[in-house]
């Protein structure tokens, strides 16, 4: 059963990836603009939950909840850089048994976005730092790789504030305290603003 989940997520992981590989082949059918929208020297903060699921059986629960937040400033249509703070809880079998806390900072986080289909803003995004773990387990070097979609709200909604998008993010973390494999994939969901 664990094996079906990991596949599901690596299989989800793989449709968006290649469908982020392959829209700059469906722009003339799409109107695919080669604009980024990552809005040069602005703000955007964002807030998101989800799942969290385990990559590896080590011994933890393969799904725990996530809580995910973002800092990030747009230094051209392309790029934002900011930073990233994120939190996973994560049951533990065996003598240990109990839950694993583990909160990610991220103090480097790079986004690409190589264009938008209206409303719809695909982006990749990949970040450096250090996970802080619970229950006696080491700290470990965190590095994140992810890719998502922002849905700009102002253009549907005529009452939404100007920068409000909505937002769904799935990434893997590497998390290898020694004598284990905490790495997870987390499915995100939430809200974005630029300002």
């Amino acid at each position: 059963m664990r094996r079906i989940r990991e596949r599901y997520m690596f299989g989800g992981a793989l449709v968006l990836t290649a469908w982020l590989g392959l829209a700059p082949a469906l722009s003339q059918a799409a109107e695919w603009v080669h604009e980024g929208m990552a809005e040069e020297g602005k703000i955007t903060t964002g807030f998101r939950v989800g799942p969290s699921f385990t990559t590896q059986s080590s011994g933890v629960s393969t799904v725990g909840p996530a809580l995910n937040f973002q800092g990030m400033y747009g230094l051209n249509k392309w790029f934002r850089l900011g930073m990233m703070l994120e939190w996973e809880n994560h049951g533990i079998d065996g003598p240990r048994s109990g839950s694993l806390n583990t909160i990610t900072l991220l103090p480097v986080n790079l986004e690409y976005r190589p264009g938008h289909f209206g409303n719809f803003i695909p982006y990749l995004t990949t970040g450096i730092g250090v996970n802080i773990n619970t229950k006696d387990v080491s700290d470990t070097f965190a590095w994140r790789v992810g890719g998502g979609i922002d849905y700009a709200l102002s253009n549907l909604v005529q009452s939404a504030p100007k920068g409000l998008m909505l937002n769904m993010e799935t990434a893997w973390k590497r998390n290898h305290p020694s004598g284990g494999d905490g790495s997870t994939m987390g499915l995100l969901f939430g809200v974005r603003h630029t300002f």
